[in-house]
């Protein structure tokens, strides 16, 4: 009959108990990771929602999506799939890079059929009590963070550069 644990520390002869021990801190230490930032923010359901507006900044956009967007069009955020705004302005201006030159100055050029665009969007928000602003009561925006969202004919991402209650 074989022992549980042999001479040399193994389990049924096959598998170090120190071994078992890494793999299991190991375990939970990506379970840790993973449930990290996916707990639901804690927001009063009856507060009620007071109208935000923020700009959102998109850079290098191809002429074809920004064609897509209209005034009026919802965008939905990519990771919740709920609505953040209501597209109220579109601004857009030539999208312009930077090009570096061979005596190491830089010169900067307009890219054709690219776009800078500008969409001021119109929301529902509520404020926590950490000051956290969350549109539709599920998607957290502040200025400089990125957002991935969509609308029925495009997707992108941009950064919230101005935010208006």
């Amino acid at each position: 009959m074989k022992k549980i644990i042999d001479k040399n520390g193994r389990l049924f002869g096959l598998v170090s108990l120190i071994d078992l021990a890494v793999l299991a801190i190991a375990a939970v230490l990506v379970a840790a990771l993973l449930m990290k930032d996916t707990a639901s923010p804690i927001v009063n359901i009856a507060a009620p929602m007071d109208d935000i507006s923020y700009e959102l900044t998109i850079s290098n956009m191809p002429e074809g999506r920004l064609n897509s967007l209209k005034v009026g069009d919802t965008l939905y955020d990519n990771e919740t799939y709920n609505p953040v705004g209501t597209i109220a302005d579109i601004k857009t201006e030539d999208c312009v890079i930077s090009i570096l030159k061979a005596d190491g100055t830089f010169d900067y050029a307009t890219v054709e059929g690219r776009y800078n665009v500008v969409l001021t969007v119109d929301a529902k928000a509520i404020t926590d009590e950490r000051q956290h602003i969350y549109v539709n009561r599920s998607s957290l925006v502040a200025l400089g963070w990125s957002l991935n969202v969509y609308t029925q004919a495009s997707t992108f991402s941009g950064l919230i550069t101005g935010l208006t209650k």
